[in-house]
């Protein structure tokens, strides 16, 4: 995220708290504008069907089919989103630009396909009307095209462009939904629906529109295959899938032990996912110090470290930079993992006081508390997840990430009565960040190391395809 890095030490660099509260508001923009607006969007939404008097039946399928989409095109997508963004940075990096936009292309058709087939099993099986499955589907479907464009504008650096297309999209849907309640008493999850896919249409139409004018480039180019592609970072697929079942893993598991059957097509647990949806809330903060502490006290350290690798630095120098680079990352870490705790009590103290007054039970207090300090821990062992995929330490992190992954079924499976919801979470997610952060200070420790002992010892011979052609010819 070397893009905004500029803009943030530009923005750091300015004297007096006017230029740091600029910075933060900018860093916040760019990392928790595109799902704040969503989660802003659909709570404004849901307070204009109760304040509409909008019947109970269509509010909950709308809210049922927007988690629905939400979660599986994030699962469906996960895996092609962590594989695509170090491809993008390997042809940005070797500046291999004509091939940026067809392997877009290429790796959106088999998103989209890996994606429809189920999605089509699971509309073909609901007892829903065909206004809402089709609405449902296409929204579906434009969420997994923005997941894997959003990849690409990032790639780009272009990070204001995301905010502000989610922003207007979600503005737009929300204009929609309230001229539409203004205009008829007949409310449906159909038009609901559509309306949300109408924004996103939009999110999805801008984000494209963007890709193709930076990308699309003239003349042609000998693509690798996909074959090719997935031998060079396998490990990543795995990684990404992992993450993607890990982050939902814990509310279908609510579903499947204790979810009740909504229009004989959703399994949903109402009290639940109203939690999930404001303690998730709660780590934004993360999102936002962490880009912060990345671009303007890691980045630096860590280029400087590789640049005395590269630059043939001597050994003094460059076990000089590694102990700098160690010093400022762990500092960094503890001091997101004291502001992201100290935001965690804050939201605890906040629910408990001001939860009740928008019909949320004891219990439901109960489990936002633990779901909080779940999250917690989640989102500190998904940043460390993060800085092992910095320092290159792919086995490492799919390891981490395939405990994680097998600790949320064994959690969810032991912990599956309604007295323990939320506790899955925290208790498969902190055994692992333990052992992400004594993997983290080890690689630390052995950079120099890892760092030269992954170098082969002679040159490799490549064989591109467009190589292979011309031995042909």
């Amino acid at each position: 995220m070397a893009g905004i890095g500029f803009q943030l030490k530009r923005l750091f660099d300015r004297e007096g708290l006017i230029g740091r509260v600029q910075a933060v508001s900018y860093a916040s923009l760019v990392t928790v504008g595109p799902m704040l607006s969503c989660i802003v969007a659909v709570a404004v939404i849901h307070w204009l069907l109760v304040a509409a008097h909008a019947p109970y039946y269509e509010r909950e399928v709308f809210t049922a089919g927007m988690a629905y989409a939400f979660a599986f095109s994030f699962v469906i997508t996960s895996p092609f989103s962590l594989f695509l963004t170090r491809l993008t940075s390997d042809l940005l990096y070797e500046q291999r630009y004509a091939e940026l936009l067809p392997s877009f292309s290429r790796y959106l058709g088999i998103t989209l396909l890996s994606a429809c087939l189920p999605a089509l099993l699971f509309l073909l099986l609901a007892s829903l009307s065909l206004g809402v499955k089709v609405s449902l589907f296409v929204l579906y479907m434009e969420l997994n095209v923005i997941w894997l464009a959003v990849v690409y504008v990032s790639a780009m650096k272009t990070y204001y462009y995301v905010a502000r297309a989610f922003l207007a999209g979600m503005g737009t849907s929300v204009a929609v939904v309230w001229v539409y309640l203004n205009w008829t008493s007949a409310v449906s999850a159909a038009a609901l629906l559509t309306a949300m896919a109408f924004g996103f249409f939009l999110v999805a139409a801008n984000l494209l529109r963007e890709i193709g004018r930076f990308f699309g480039m003239p003349g042609m180019t000998v693509l690798s295959t996909v074959q090719d592609d997935l031998k060079r970072y396998p490990s990543l697929l795995a990684i990404g899938l992992f993450s993607g079942l890990c982050m939902f893993g814990h509310q279908f598991a609510q579903w499947i032990f204790n979810g009740i059957w909504l229009a004989d097509a959703f399994l949903v647990t109402p009290e639940y996912d109203a939690v999930v949806f404001y303690a998730v809330l709660s780590v934004l903060p993360t999102l936002v110090q962490f880009v912060v502490s990345v671009e303007t006290s890691f980045y630096p350290k860590y280029r400087r470290y590789y640049d005395a690798i590269l630059g043939q630095g001597t050994i003094v120098e460059i076990d000089l930079a590694r102990e700098e680079l160690q010093k400022v990352l762990l500092g960094e870490l503890a001091r997101l993992m004291g502001i992201q705790l100290v935001f965690s009590l804050i939201a605890v103290a906040c629910g408990i006081g001001f939860l009740p007054y928008i019909g949320f039970t004891s219990q439901q207090i109960d489990v936002f508390n633990i779901l909080v300090m779940a999250y917690y821990v989640y989102v500190m062992t998904s940043v460390i997840l993060l800085l092992l995929l910095y320092f290159d330490d792919r086995m490492g992190t799919l390891l981490l990430s395939a405990l994680l992954f097998a600790a949320n079924l064994l959690a969810s499976w032991f912990l599956q009565a309604e007295r323990f919801q939320g506790l899955s979470l925290f208790v498969a997610s902190f055994p692992v960040l333990v052992i992400g952060l004594t993997r983290l200070y080890m690689r630390l420790r052995q950079l120099n190391y890892a760092t030269f002992s992954a170098q082969p010892l002679s040159p490799r011979k490549k064989h591109s395809a467009h190589s292979k052609m011309e031995h042909a010819g």
